[in-house]
């Protein structure tokens, strides 16, 4: 039975890759790059699904990021 302890569902690759294309769009209007943060607040995502996301962006060479922990700033590579 599915529990309701605050998990996020399993999310398809396909839910993955969709919503890195989002985030790829919106840091590629921001030349400077954005922070995870107001990456998150502009597409309305949980917290939770950020780092997956971003993580998958990296791997894919979508997405650079430089500077540290919650300073990290991503632009579109």
């Amino acid at each position: 039975a599915p529990t309701t302890s605050g998990r996020l569902a399993r999310r398809s690759p396909e839910d993955i890759a969709k919503a890195l294309d989002q985030v790829v769009a919106l840091v590629k209007k921001n030349k400077n790059g954005l922070r995870a943060e107001a990456i998150r607040t502009s597409l309305g995502m949980a917290s939770k699904e950020m780092p997956r996301v971003l993580k998958e962006g990296l791997a894919k060479k979508k997405l650079k990021s430089k500077g540290q922990k919650r300073a990290t700033t991503y632009t579109a590579a």
